[in-house]
């Protein structure tokens, strides 16, 4: 357990986690009413998203050695955090399964789906860098978001985080993929006056400071989402 703990606290912000998975299921029923079901699926999220952080680093295992601070680049240390996935991924397996059969399928389909992206494209690092973002539209399909459109400009605000953190594009680069995300928000809401608010705040947020307001990127994408 001491190794799952100093691995939470290298790689895991508990409490920002925990508002991604609530905001996530926000933006699925677009609303912020929060109820035990709401909650409950929040907690799920959650979950969802360390067992596949810990996927993903599990992957990258041999590429992160020369990074301080990351105990799973060790091989003692990454077989027995592989060992709590397969564990973590297990119960969340049976839970879904008691709860809902879909979801767990899904689930395992989605883990196959991981490993094949994984091993065909993991070579190349500018789409490597995309294969953990896949987890973001498929939970909240999986959650019952049915709009594309919407769902797809989620991916693309993620892919601005990420890219922008490995430093793969600049900021002047991520502005047309920002603007891309809210035009589709604005295919399917058609509220043209929002939509350029938060477009408007989202640029102020990408251009003055973005290293320390990133996920305020996110938020301002999943607010405009919910306001429409």
């Amino acid at each position: 357990m001491h190794d799952l703990s100093k691995y939470i606290k290298e790689r895991i912000d508990l409490l920002s986690w925990s508002a991604l998975a609530y905001a996530l299921v926000c933006f699925t029923y677009g609303s912020f009413w929060l109820n035990g079901i709401r909650l409950a699926e929040s907690f799920g999220v959650f979950v969802f998203l360390i067992l596949f952080r810990l996927y993903d680093d599990l992957a990258n295992s041999e590429i992160d050695r020369h990074k301080l601070q990351r105990s799973y680049t060790k091989d003692s240390k990454a077989i027995l955090l592989k060992g709590y996935f397969y564990l973590l991924y297990t119960g969340l397996i049976l839970l879904l399964a008691f709860h809902e059969a879909r979801q767990a399928i899904l689930l395992i389909s989605f883990l196959l789906l991981c490993e094949t992206c994984y091993y065909v494209l993991f070579p190349f690092r500018k789409i490597r860098l995309l294969l953990p973002l896949l987890k973001y539209p498929f939970v909240v399909l999986v959650l019952g978001s049915q709009d594309p459109y919407a769902i797809f400009g989620l991916f693309l605000i993620f892919l601005i985080i990420e890219y922008r953190d490995e430093d793969v594009i600049s900021k002047f680069m991520a502005l047309p993929i920002l603007f891309v995300a809210y035009v589709l928000c604005y295919f399917n809401n058609q509220d043209l006056h929002v939509a350029i608010v938060f477009l408007i705040l989202s640029i102020a947020t990408l251009l003055v400071n973005y290293k320390r307001t990133r996920y305020l990127l996110l938020f301002l994408y999943i607010l405009n989402n919910v306001a429409l």
